[in-house]
């Protein structure tokens, strides 16, 4: 299902990757590696993703501090886009666990793709998630999801998970070893 999908690019995972923001550096979208291009502008920052590579335009070229916070407020701005459906998707999924739809929360996470608070029903999905495929991002919103019905891993949990995403192992086994956090 995903096979020579990726990059043979070594395997750290992604809080300890230390980045120069520069041009011709390798950054991950849904499971892809861009190179980035550092283009001076007049123009308002922005992020641009053109064919194969990520171009990023900047009154400060030079500036690598700028640099990181275009690109991580770009990244902000494309996992709210992508994670939204996908955590509506994974409620449809889960409707006869008469799950209702959580509140989300994107934030950096070190030691876990996402978390669901059965008390105030909020969703937490790592932000570093929209740098994987996104069958692994389906995969983690529907996990968090189950966690609604089955607040445990048991059992329960795991028949629901394999009922609804028979290949979750896959996915799971792609983030473990291709993007692991």
């Amino acid at each position: 299902m995903y096979k020579n999908r990726y990059s043979s690019q070594p395997v750290i995972p992604e809080h300890e990757r230390v980045y120069h923001y520069v041009s011709g550096e390798l950054h991950k979208y849904l499971g892809y590696h861009y190179p980035l291009s550092i283009i001076g502008t007049s123009d308002e920052p922005h992020v641009v993703l053109n064919g194969s590579h990520l171009v990023l335009y900047t009154k400060h070229p030079q500036d690598r501090g700028e640099i990181a916070f275009i690109l991580d407020m770009w990244y902000r701005e494309q996992a709210k886009d992508v994670f939204v459906p996908v955590v509506a998707d994974a409620i449809v999924k889960a409707a006869p666990y008469k799950i209702s739809m959580p509140k989300l929360r994107i934030y950096k996470l070190d030691d876990r793709w996402g978390s669901l608070s059965q008390k105030s029903k909020i969703l937490v999905m790592n932000l570093e998630l929209i740098k994987t495929p996104k069958p692994c991002i389906e995969y983690i919103a529907l996990h968090e999801v189950i966690h609604a019905r089955y607040p445990s891993h048991d059992m329960g949990f795991y028949s629901a998970l394999s009922n609804l995403m028979p290949d979750w192992r896959e996915r799971e086994n792609i983030l473990r070893t291709k993007f692991p956090i």
